[in-house]
């Protein structure tokens, strides 16, 4: 085991030990070496458990470098390039996920990265977006593309469209339908932002059923 390997998991321990908030469900984030804090080494590099994913029930693994890794279905993939990224992807999602939005299905062959053409989309999010999650935002409207599966015969891509306006998201799923090239669009008929099934393309409006509730 490399010294480093100490060293990153103090590090990690005094800047993120107890850090906990929720997300999609009520299980939350949890962040710190829980019991006896073991480093393995992996194809990705030397890695410790830092992270329980309350929404995905599962360990998230935390590489030297901060990068993190998620293990399902027997499949390792790195999600985030770094734990700062990985906070700024779940601050924009917890930010826009009262507003009005449309999810779409993307299938692509396993391991291909779908094309982007960035001038249908808004700008780019840098902070937020890393391997597993690509944003894009302005004040009316926001997108965001996540890695949803990525064992079997195909690699499964969620697009999600956000916009403050209801009536704007036709457009932003054209926009998305042009930007987004290399895989198959798919029926998707979950949200799993609402929890709740619906028809394909049909718009989730949260905040309107929360103030007829």
């Amino acid at each position: 085991m490399p010294h480093q390997a100490i060293e990153a998991m103090i590090r990690f321990e005094e800047r993120y030990g107890g850090l906990w908030y929720p997300l999609l469900g009520s299980n939350g984030m949890e962040h710190g070496l829980d019991g006896e804090a073991t480093v393995y080494p992996s194809i990705d590099g030397w890695g410790f458990a830092g992270i329980l994913d309350g929404d995905q029930t599962w360990t998230v693994d935390v590489l030297l470098d901060e990068r993190t890794v998620l293990m399902l279905a027997g499949q390792p993939r790195i999600i985030n390039s770094s734990m700062l990224q990985r906070l700024e992807c779940h601050a924009q999602l917890a930010q826009v996920r009262g507003w009005p939005h449309v999810t779409l299905g993307l299938a692509t062959e396993p391991g291909q990265e779908p094309g982007v053409a960035e001038a249908h989309l808004p700008s780019p999010d840098g902070e937020a977006t890393g391997p597993a999650d690509k944003w894009w935002g302005d004040d009316e409207t926001v997108i965001h593309l996540e890695l949803h599966k990525w064992w079997g015969d195909v690699d499964i891509r969620v697009a999600r469209c956000f916009t403050r306006r209801a009536d704007d998201l036709p457009a932003a799923v054209e926009s998305v339908r042009r930007a987004v090239t290399g895989g198959v669009w798919r029926d998707e008929d979950w949200c799993g932002l609402c929890s709740h099934f619906r028809l394909p393309e049909q718009p989730c409006l949260p905040n309107a059923v929360q103030r007829h509730a």
